[in-house]
């Protein structure tokens, strides 16, 4: 009996927790602010993987109805539980990244919630390298560029960042590179604001 058990506990596992996992950890390298955890991830977990077998265990059930050798058996479980959901987590998280579901939702009328959080992870994680401007709550303001090794937190309780170029704007045109960086610990910012590359002469 306790053979038994473990040997559902595994199958339950690989069934409904193994497809989301893989479809959600894909999908949230591409969506900001995802990383939820609790009751709605445990929901989430159950229902994609859920939804994964509905639309592809067939394949499974085929594969043992017609007794096909091992390996094939092997590979197929591989493709219904890791291969498929990837390659759908990946897609999912592209066309949500590049806000292609949003288009679909506009066309016919819709405005659902946006997928990203927070306008924090909208503007850091699809904003091109810029010049920005950045005045912190104390008045002290920096200039730097946002790009290249420059980063900002995906943790909704740590917002803090790193400007990986810092720039001397006191005198006159051009801004001139300091050669330093900057980290800005979380809630010291005031205003941010962000200059495109193609716009500005200072470069």
């Amino acid at each position: 009996m306790g053979s038994l058990s473990n040997v559902d506990a595994i199958y339950t596992a690989l069934v409904f927790v193994v497809p989301s996992y893989v479809f959600l950890t894909l999908r949230n390298q591409f969506i900001a602010g995802q990383n939820r955890l609790g009751t709605d991830q445990i929901l989430a977990f159950v229902t994609y993987s859920a939804l994964n077998f509905a639309l592809f265990g067939w394949i499974v059930y085929l594969a043992i109805f017609y007794h096909v050798a091992p390996y094939i058996l092997v590979a197929t479980w591989i493709l219904i539980l890791g291969v498929i959901p990837a390659a759908l987590g990946v897609l999912w998280g592209l066309s949500s990244q590049r806000e292609m579901i949003g288009r679909i939702y506009e066309f016919f009328g819709l405005n659902p919630i946006h997928p990203t959080p927070s306008a924090w992870d909208r503007v850091f994680f699809n904003t091109p390298a810029s010049w920005v401007f950045i005045t912190l709550k104390n008045g002290t303001a920096f200039a730097g560029f946002w790009g290249g090794q420059s980063f900002a937190s995906s943790d909704v309780k740590e917002r803090d960042l790193y400007i990986s170029q810092v720039y001397d704007f006191s005198g006159d045109l051009p801004w001139r590179p300091t050669g330093k960086s900057l980290f800005i610990a979380a809630g010291e910012i005031s205003t941010i604001e962000f200059i495109p590359v193609i716009e500005e002469s200072r470069a």
